[in-house]
């Protein structure tokens, strides 16, 4: 971590949410929390309204001397002029000028195309004000903002992180989750994570799952969904409802499913019970629960093309082959979405459940590659040179 110790501190607006279980959040907490290690940053925090109304904040998600940092952050006061801001806003864009400074309008716009609530009422990228830049985490949302006439010099790709003190392969935290789950040393757990939503590919996955269990009968599906964020439970029920009878009864014997909020630790316990992540999505802003997964040790099956081909090495992954879809998101509004290879899936699951050492030693690599380059710590470094480049 680099600092500018003797330096007078920048001034640094962050807009975005707290207390909630949703990647926005996780990811402005964890950037903050670094940024406050920094020593260099003057830090304000204004809270957005959650994305819901009905969503509530939920404490015990991080450690308890970080919620307290997160918590003591300040509201930017009247007579405070940030030199930048950085804007979350899940879903939605504010692009009106900044009165100070320069604004940084993150984004995900995981169909490659600006949505109406996206365009922050603009028409055309060349209304945006010259004081507003855009940040987002992968390569592959960058055309979604040329697309609209952003010039490609004000777009900025800043990838999300992991804290190596909580994400990491823990042989005892292993069998103990594992001894949660009820299950045995010699299953093959596959785990996914996530809203449970169309775009994650989880009918795919219930394909592929139930032939690999009627070839290699010792294997288990985890499903972590986010019921008090989404109907998660409803989206799996639907996904299980496509399959043939003799499918879904055999997927629903070896699954195991869960939509309860965990605190950061208890996702990493979650993530070192399985033997294989399983991504088969088909349209994703980052995929955080990939980088994460990985960071655990546990080799990933994720379709290839998409935003984590920016942050998984090939070598330690098995990439689903895909093509490009392009799906129609309403009226005359097309975007891009990955196609997964659904026999290519069914192959890599099988392999995992076969060569088991083999793969064991693909997480190793893995691991060792995010410990290496995605720690929280290097992409808010990364975060800092981007809103302070010209400064």
């Amino acid at each position: 971590m680099h600092t500018l110790a003797g330096h007078a501190q920048r001034r640094l607006q962050f807009e975005g949410w707290r207390f909630i279980h949703h990647s926005y959040a996780l990811v402005a907490q964890a950037h903050c929390l670094c940024l406050l290690r920094r020593g260099d940053i003057d830090l304000r925090f204004r809270d957005l309204p959650y994305y819901y109304p009905d969503w509530k904040p939920t404490r015990g998600i991080v450690a308890a001397a970080d919620e307290r940092a997160l918590e003591a952050l300040r509201a930017p006061e009247a007579g405070f002029l940030p030199e930048a801001t950085f804007s979350m806003r899940a879903e939605e864009s504010d692009f009106t000028a900044p009165p100070s400074g320069r604004k940084f309008v993150f984004g995900t716009p995981e169909y490659r195309v600006l949505q109406d609530r996206q365009r922050g009422g603009l028409s055309s990228g060349a209304e945006l004000p010259d004081t507003i830049d855009i940040v987002t985490p992968s390569h592959w949302c960058v055309p979604a903002y040329e697309r609209f006439g952003i010039p490609p010099s004000r777009i900025h790709v800043v990838p999300h992180g992991i804290d190596p003190g909580v994400l990491h392969a823990d042989a005892a935290g292993r069998a103990a989750a594992r001894a949660a789950l009820h299950v045995e040393d010699h299953e093959q757990v596959f785990l996914s994570v996530g809203a449970m939503t169309p775009n994650k590919g989880i009918d795919l996955l219930f394909g592929a799952f139930a032939r690999v269990a009627a070839v290699e009968p010792h294997v288990r599906l985890v499903l972590k969904g986010a019921d008090g964020l989404f109907p998660s439970r409803d989206f799996v029920k639907a996904a299980l409802n496509e399959l043939t009878a003799a499918s879904r009864e055999s997927v629903i014997a070896r699954m195991i499913y869960t939509g309860g909020t965990y605190s950061c630790s208890k996702m990493a316990d979650l993530y070192r019970a399985a033997d294989v992540y399983a991504a088969p999505y088909r349209a994703e802003g980052f995929n955080l629960p990939v980088l994460e997964a990985a960071a655990c040790g546990v080799p990933v099956i994720c379709t290839s093309g998409g935003p984590t081909d920016d942050f998984i090495d090939p070598a330690s992954c098995g990439r689903i082959r895909s093509g490009l879809d392009r799906p129609r998101l309403s009226g005359d509004r097309v975007g891009d979405a990955l196609a997964p290879d659904a026999e290519h899936l069914f192959e890599l699951m099988e392999a995992a459940a076969r060569q088991r050492d083999t793969w064991r030693a693909m997480g190793e690599r893995g691991a060792a590659h995010v410990h290496r380059h995605f720690t929280w710590s290097a992409v808010t470094d990364r975060l800092v040179s981007c809103l302070f480049a010209g400064a």
